[in-house]
């Protein structure tokens, strides 16, 4: 049921799940908010949790997970767990400011329960209300303040992690409870004595934490100013969250100030990455210079001068199509680049967003 609203009234009745008093668990929240208190409320379209709430409703909400690792796979490891990447990569500095706190419950928890499919069909939903991707969680966190003004003997909600299945996660509502104090450990997530520790739980999954930087990034972005929209920026903010600032060439705002020589260092980025994203826009064909010379014939033109040099170089260029605009085609190239019509390419359609920007990272670092 992925797309519909809840409904005026629930009908069904609710699976209770009483969480005893001196229960722990473990949250992830800026060293800056003390683990007792709520979070702020969310924007009902970005960022936040599966069920925070958002700005206008009437509570707050904390999320607390039953062990430390499902608290930081729930803050830091759910793209891992809901798409397919080679690259399970948490960088430092995505833990910058973050404090992993254990708390104990000192009342006993009633919680909606989330855990089966029975639990799911009493309150109209299905497995999609748990486990659907980020991108849609302004629809899940209707829901949750559907049940939290639908089922008043709820202090929150409980559901199976899927970042760290089968462990719980809970969200509480403020109105309804207080947040469990913090009685037992606290770690600075970005703390260097803490790193070992870390490195070592999230070794079982799959994930390693700030490897060595590379020594020659592992994009370049090739793209003409004004042509690509802002696919440019956002393709650069994802594949560095993803894989760190190093491993992603990005004109000027990559390059040391002071470096003697401009051109030298271009084509020496080219030649020494992994694989140059050619940013195609609408005009990309027919752009042309002061003197009416199209970009693409001039023999100067950087964004031709890098595609030439990285094909000299064998090495792979992925095109990125823009918006409203068909595939490259051979006869409207200059010959030095008609190979790029037969290179397998990626489209970003109208109207893009984050999402399709995530998407397209994932299949960039699965080829």
């Amino acid at each position: 049921m992925p797309e519909i609203p809840p409904p005026p009234r629930l009908t069904g009745t609710p699976a209770r799940e009483v969480v005893a008093a001196g229960s722990t668990f473990h949250r992830v929240h800026p060293a800056t908010r003390k683990a007792h208190l709520f979070d702020p409320q969310h924007s009902s379209v970005f960022g936040g949790g599966r069920f925070d709430a958002c700005i206008g409703a009437d509570h707050r909400t904390l999320c607390m997970s039953a062990a430390p690792e499902t608290a930081i796979a729930e803050r830091f490891l759910r793209e891992f767990a809901l798409a397919e990447c080679n690259a399970r990569i948490l960088q430092r500095t995505a833990l910058t400011g973050q404090v992993l706190t254990e708390v104990r419950s000192h009342t006993d928890l009633n919680l909606i329960r989330l855990y089966y499919a029975p639990d799911l069909a009493a309150v109209h939903q299905d497995p999609w209300l748990t486990t659907t991707t980020p991108n849609r969680f302004h629809v899940t966190r209707e829901w949750a303040e559907w049940l939290h003004r639908e089922v008043p003997w709820a202090d929150g909600i409980l559901w199976q992690s899927i970042a760290d299945m089968p462990r719980q996660t809970v969200v509480l509502f403020d109105d309804r409870c207080a947040a469990p104090p913090a009685t037992g450990t606290v770690r600075a997530l970005d703390d260097p004595a803490e790193l070992p520790w870390l490195i070592d739980l999230l070794k079982p999954y799959g994930v390693e934490v700030n490897p060595p930087p590379p020594s020659a990034p592992r994009y370049f972005l090739n793209f003409r100013t004004g042509d690509a929209e802002a696919v440019p920026e956002l393709l650069h903010r994802e594949l560095v969250r993803r894989l760190g600032e190093r491993a992603v060439f990005y004109d000027v705002r990559s390059m040391r100030p002071g470096l003697p020589d401009f051109a030298e260092t271009l084509e020496n980025t080219v030649r020494d990455c992994e694989t140059v994203i050619a940013i195609v826009g609408r005009r990309w064909e027919t752009q042309t210079n002061n003197a009416g010379v199209r970009f693409l014939d001039d023999p100067d033109d950087w964004v031709r001068r890098e595609l030439i040099l990285a094909r000299h170089n064998d090495k792979k260029v992925v095109p990125v199509l823009v918006g409203l605009r068909g595939a490259l085609k051979p006869e409207k190239l200059p010959a030095e680049l008609r190979h790029l019509a037969g290179t397998q390419m990626h489209h970003l359609r109208r109207g893009y967003g984050d999402h399709d920007i995530a998407v397209l990272v994932d299949e960039l670092l699965r080829d």
